[in-house]
């Protein structure tokens, strides 16, 4: 099971600019048919998704190596920490996902389980990279969906419900409704304080 440390839960990885010279990264070797299979597996994922290129990746792998090793670890391993909560949730009975969705949430988890792709898994230091590199452009399409998830998971652990699995979920989302609303009553209240009078129409006169 993949864990991060809290400290690493916001690393970026940042996809270089397009368009440089494509200098190849001593000891990474990008085969044009696996950079095009990288690609569409990309675009399926997420069809407004960058064409990336063997420059990029390059780029990005020099990138990589320059970090602090820790640090360098880590950027990887919350990609592939995120690709396991995925596989998570895909695998969870009590949390049915449209069809569209979960297709493509398996094709994600498919290519991390691949040990030839883009990047032998193999290769030192360099092998998840093309994987967590899937995983970040990608990961807008899975992010609410996951979110919600992980609250579910929170909520049957903290406040456990009897019933099957559409009556937890609908006691779960009636919580979240609740909760929702108390936020907007508690931002009403302190823009204008329980105790603050409304302004008179007019002025009188006691007589």
């Amino acid at each position: 099971m993949h864990t991060t440390h809290s400290r690493f839960e916001h690393l970026p990885l940042p996809l270089p600019q397009a368009g440089n010279a494509a200098v190849a990264h001593d000891g990474l070797k990008l085969a044009d048919a696996a950079l095009l299979a990288f690609n569409v597996e990309l675009h399926d994922l997420r069809g407004d998704a960058p064409d990336v290129d063997a420059g990029q990746v390059a780029d990005l792998a020099r990138w990589l190596q320059a970090l602090p090793p820790e640090t360098a670890a880590a950027t990887i391993e919350l990609r592939l920490a995120r690709a396991e909560t995925l596989r998570r949730m895909l695998d969870d009975g009590d949390w049915p996902l449209p069809s569209d969705l979960s297709a493509r949430g398996r094709r994600l988890v498919d290519y991390i389980h691949r040990c030839h792709d883009l990047i032998p898994d193999d290769q030192p230091r360099l092998g998840y990279l093309d994987d967590a590199l899937l995983v970040e452009l990608s990961w807008s399409g899975f992010a609410g969906e996951v979110q919600d998830y992980l609250d579910f998971r929170r909520w049957c652990g903290q406040a456990p419900f009897r019933g099957n699995a559409e009556e937890r979920r609908i006691a779960w989302e009636a919580d979240c409704l609740a909760e929702a609303g108390a936020i907007v009553h508690r931002q009403q209240v302190r823009e204008r304080g329980y105790a603050r009078p409304e302004p008179l129409s007019r002025p009188f006169r006691v007589c």
